[in-house]
Order: structure tokens, then sequence, then C-alpha cells
């Protein structure tokens, strides 16, 4: 319990930079911005699957690889303009957008293979909920901020 209020102290600490770093007109998340947060998730999933340190020493290599594959995959997304698109090209575009569907369930499912050798079945079905959790807790701390700058 300790451990989860420090955390969302730090938390608050870094969602006023986020929030600045976001308003219209600035660029993207500065890098020690975006590694702050990095280490809150990293905090908030080992604290939430309970990781052992043997066991985090094992699943972090194996998360962060497929992490890195799945920003790759978004990378790779085409974002064309819709309304000057032709029936051709967009049919061309969802085809692809099928295969990069594909992929990312390819790398799922090869996320999953790795991870049932580093940790129990039941904490890799606990992954996917303290990634939601902590988006879910970053974003609505952000849009507090937002509602209520200080």
């Amino acid at each position: 319990m300790k451990f989860t209020i420090c955390m969302m102290g730090l938390l608050m600490m870094i969602l006023p930079l986020m929030v600045s770093a976001q308003q219209p007109g600035s660029g993207p998340l500065k890098k020690e911005t975006r590694e702050r947060i990095e280490a809150q998730r990293v905090a908030f999933i080992t604290q939430k699957l309970n990781l052992s340190p043997d066991e985090a020493a094992k699943f972090w290599p194996v998360y962060n690889e497929h992490k890195d594959a799945l920003k790759n995959l978004r990378d790779d997304i085409e974002r064309p303009d819709l309304l000057s698109v032709t029936d051709e090209e967009a049919s061309t575009i969802i085809e692809r957008h099928l295969q990069m569907e594909q992929k990312r369930t390819d790398l799922n499912r090869n996320l999953y293979t790795r991870l049932r050798t580093v940790i129990a079945s039941r904490k890799i079905l606990m992954l996917h909920a303290a990634e939601r959790e902590f988006n879910r807790e970053l974003l609505h701390r952000a849009n507090e901020f937002r509602n209520n700058p200080k």
C-alpha cells in the first residue's frame, strides 16, 4: 500500500510536465517526461503482477522487446487523407491495415508464448489489466490537471 501511494505521488509530479508538453503548439513529450512515465509503468506493472526480482529480470526484456515491435508496427501505419483517397487506394490501405492487425496478433501470441516460460499464466492475464489500469489512471490524472491547473 505504501508503495502504491508513493508511486501515485510520483505520477502526480510528472503529469503536469506531460500535460504542459501536450498543449496546442507544443511538440511531443520531452524525453525525460517519457522516461519518467515509463519508469512509473515499470513500477506499476511490477507491483500489480507481484513480480519477484528473478521474474522481473526475465520479464522486462521480453516485454520491452514486444513493446518495441508494436511501436515499429504502429509507425508503419499509413495515415492517408481520407477525402482524397480513391476507392482502389482505400482497398489497398484496408488490406495493409488487416495485415498489420494480423502481425499484431502474431506479436501478442509470441509474447504470451515467451512469457509462459517466465511467469505464471495467471500473471500473464493480469498484465493486460495492469496496462489498462495504468493508462486509465494516467489519462485520468492528465484530465484532472487539464481541468484544474494550479
